[in-house]
């Protein structure tokens, strides 16, 4: 099998190596982040004998968490089950609005407001929503992007430094 398929349809093994390598890109993006406070995850999730039979394997789709002072900011993710489905067009990113997604005031109004508000600013951004639910978001990336480390690290620096910018507006 050649190995420049496009992401969806990587063999298993082939798959781990391509996850653990975009994992190291956003490790590295993360650790390297001007601003304070970001962080992703120490390791990518390996079997175990507690979650497996067979052991130390990747599991093999893109799950990666991005944090803001330990607060979910994005997510990125290949599928998540019925709602989200694997696709080899596009990935998933999830970006979490913590006014609403960690409010203490959830009265409807308020929460309406401050979504349309987001809305606005995804709008603004360029991004296009396409599911938004209790504060977060959620949009598609081209598979493609991930075949090179420099055009992914350009779109994932932005959307990360859009995402603490817009944290930072929700709140004026």
């Amino acid at each position: 099998m050649k190995s420049g398929l496009i992401s969806g349809v990587r063999t298993i093994y082939q798959r781990e190596a391509w996850v653990t390598g975009i994992f190291s890109w956003v490790k590295n993006l993360v650790a390297n982040f001007r601003s304070q406070g970001v962080s992703t995850c120490a390791s990518l999730c390996v079997t175990s004998l507690k979650n497996s039979y067979v052991r130390g394997q990747v599991f093999p789709f893109i799950n990666i968490p991005i944090r803001l002072k330990e607060k979910e900011l994005l997510g990125l993710y290949e599928y998540f089950g019925e709602q989200m489905l694997l696709d080899d067009r596009y990935i998933y990113c999830d970006l979490v609005v913590h006014s609403i997604y960690y409010a203490e005031n959830k009265d409807p109004a308020h929460i309406q407001a401050m979504e349309q508000r987001a809305r606005q600013i995804f709008k603004d951004n360029g991004y296009e929503i396409i599911a938004f639910e209790d504060g977060m978001a959620t949009m598609t990336i081209d598979r493609g992007v991930l075949e090179n480390e420099a055009g992914f690290t350009v779109l994932l620096n932005r959307l990360l430094e859009n995402a603490i910018k817009m944290q930072a507006d929700m709140e004026k």
